[in-house]
């Protein structure tokens, strides 16, 4: 079906996942695309108007529902039924051969789906093993998804697995914002006209896009760029080379657009900002950003998407400076146990000056789009999937029943083991099912988390820095709820009492106005703000809450008139609390030493995990409450 799409050349702006874009349609082999942006800024409709371009004229979507039936093929129901035969209905890779496979909010896909997509595309086959069938078939198509930072990211692991990353731009700009509701409302007013209006500047894209692809065979890069390439991956720290050979493929599509059969070192620096910038994985004593370009002021974030727009990496960037350190540009030249190359392949000097020049450009470059894609973005925690053999959850796959447990019967599957026999079977029924064919449903049940924070916010030292550490720690944790489900509360306890400043909630805007002000000062009265934790950790277990982490931010140090009876009275209740299902994390924020308050008692009583923090931090909080959650999967 020939769907009517807006068209790509009447979007406005977005130059930079344009040009991405183009370069994923002349060479799948540059390894696909991920584009990161917030809602309303065009990405599915960027992707979605490449359709004409692609060499079958339009591109094939992986709903988020979809089952591995429907991705990857099944046994073909109807043919087993009429001629006792297995045959394989091809799924949705099949139709996806020579085309973009595209995955809208793709970081809330299954994580087992998404990364057998993935491996199938850089493979270029899958093998299927099911329902009595074993089938392989090459496939060749460009993954392309889309997805909005706020809602979470991917895993390193996945990120790598795209070729390329390209972010988009936030427009402000009244001229254009002006510009896009205009032609929005001429496109829904008469989308044949406008669509006609767009018609040359359509073709001549498409004329573009089809000559570099014809070109793209003819493409060469010469040793001098091998070199440069891999000497841009070493500097960004890359973990693997799918960099390096998904830069020289990015590259070798850009020349190609430019009409050349050569690749030159600007082709490289342009496509390192797609290819490096979700790779770079600098050591932590290199974190420090590289200096800006020469005007001497740090681009503020919202300026950064112009400096993405930019196709084509500025030459006259000399003072934009990169880190003093090693790299592998001029290794080459060690190698004096290695044949001399041949005239043909030796670079001259002048060759080896323009490969090494642009690379500190490049370093800056991709320093200042790291920080953006890492301002934009929440982190990616483990997706807490588990498998369970009951009727709750979405189906995950099928089984066999197990003895005894409850038939959740899966009838599409137990239609399909017992098909290939009904001309046997059949003696005039419609369908015979014997027992060896029932299949069950084996769901998945996202296992969502309550996150209870317990603050000293006494006045001993540091408990404003607690308190501003652990209200950190909850937005990042909030911003991750969109995708995780998790639920995260806050009890302070000061003065003669412990409070819940924050019921639990997964509300970002609501955690931000209960935690705009956070009082700190006086005693600090430990047994209640135990007691009152447990109080709340009961309460979860009778809601049906299945996982819950109980996080104890503390240094220790009681301070109450009831002086040891008090310190007795926390250890008590910290026993109460080992006896519920909780996962428990001591977090002691003591500096002195001997430690000489109670907090390793507590973590002992309490069967719980004990960390010091000699440098409390947001971040140091956060994985460790995500390392713990992992752990408690």
């Amino acid at each position: 079906m020939n769907i009517p799409r807006y068209p790509l050349t009447a979007i406005v702006g977005q130059e930079h996942a344009r040009r991405a874009l183009s370069i994923a349609l002349v060479n799948p082999r540059a390894g696909g695309l991920l584009i990161s942006g917030t809602r309303g800024t065009a990405k599915s409709v960027l992707v979605r108007a490449t359709a004409p371009f692609t060499p079958t004229g339009q591109i094939m979507e992986l709903p988020l529902g979809a089952s591995e039936d429907m991705i990857f093929g099944t046994i073909d129901m109807e043919t087993a039924l009429q001629k006792g035969e297995r045959q394989l209905r091809h799924g949705l890779l099949h139709r996806a051969h020579d085309t973009i496979l595209y995955m809208d909010e793709v970081n809330l896909l299954r994580e087992d789906i998404l990364s057998t997509v993935l491996k199938c595309a850089g493979d270029g086959f899958f093998h299927l093993e099911r329902d009595g069938l074993s089938f392989t078939e090459d496939v060749s198509y460009t993954p392309v998804g889309t997805m909005d930072p706020a809602e979470g990211t991917l895993r390193s692991a996945l990120l790598d697995s795209f070729g390329m990353f390209a972010a988009m731009e936030e427009i402000e700009d009244a001229a254009q914002c002006r510009e896009i509701v205009a032609r929005v409302l001429a496109y829904e007013r008469d989308s044949a006209v406008f669509r006609a209006s767009y018609a040359a500047q359509e073709e001549a894209f498409g004329t573009m896009i089809c000559r570099a692809r014809d070109l793209l065979p003819r493409v060469e890069a010469p040793s001098a760029i091998l070199r440069f390439a891999a000497a841009c991956a070493a500097r960004a720290h890359c973990v693997g080379n799918r960099a390096e050979l998904y830069l020289i493929e990015a590259a070798r599509a850009i020349a190609a657009l430019a009409g050349r059969s050569f690749v030159m070192p600007e082709d490289v620096e342009e496509a390192a900002v797609f290819v490096l910038v979700h790779r770079m994985s600098r050591p932590q004593e290199e974190q420090q950003p590289l200096p800006p370009p020469s005007d001497g002021n740090a681009p503020e974030q919202d300026d950064l998407p112009n400096e993405l727009q930019e196709p084509t990496p500025p030459q006259n960037d000399g003072d934009a400076q990169a880190p003093q350190e090693h790299t592998q540009e001029n290794e080459p030249q060690d190698g004096a146990d290695d044949p001399p190359p041949s005239e043909e392949d030796e670079p001259c000097a002048e060759d080896e000056d323009r490969v090494a020049a642009p690379l500190e450009n490049v370093m800056a470059r991709l320093s200042l789009l790291s920080m953006t894609m890492r301002a934009q973005g929440g982190k990616s925690g483990r997706r807490d999937i588990i498998q369970i053999h009951t009727a709750d959850g979405r189906g995950l796959r099928t089984d066999l029943p197990r003895r005894g447990a409850r038939l959740d019967l899966a009838l599409s599957a137990t239609l399909r083991a017992a098909a290939p026999h009904q001309r046997t079977r059949r003696g005039g029924q419609a369908v015979v099912i014997h027992p060896e064919d029932v299949r069950v449903w084996v769901r998945a049940k996202r296992s969502a988390a309550h996150i209870l924070f317990l603050v000293d916010a006494s006045g001993s030292m540091g408990a404003r820095e607690r308190m501003r550490t652990v209200k950190g720690a909850i937005l990042a944790l909030l911003r991750e709820a969109y995708q995780k489900r998790d639920c995260v509360g806050l009890i302070a306890f000061r003065r003669d009492r412990a409070e819940t400043l924050l019921p639990m909630t997964r509300s970002v805007e609501l955690a931000e106005r209960a935690l705009r002000d956070l009082p700190t000062g006086g005693r600090t009265p430990l047994a209640e703000g135990l007691a009152h934790a447990h109080r709340t950790l009961r309460e979860l277990e009778r809601k049906g809450s299945e996982k819950t982490v109980l996080v104890l931010v503390t240094d220790g140090r009681t301070n109450t008139k009831e002086g040891d009876a008090g310190v007795q009275r926390a250890l008590r209740a910290a026993e109460e609390i080992a006896e519920t299902a909780a996962l428990t994390l001591v977090l002691d924020t003591e500096h002195s030493v001997p430690r000489v308050g109670v907090a390793p008692e507590l973590a002992r009583r309490m069967a719980a995990q004990y960390y010091t923090l000699e440098r409390l931090s947001a971040e140091g909080v956060l994985e460790i409450v995500r390392a713990s959650r992992a752990v408690q999967s």
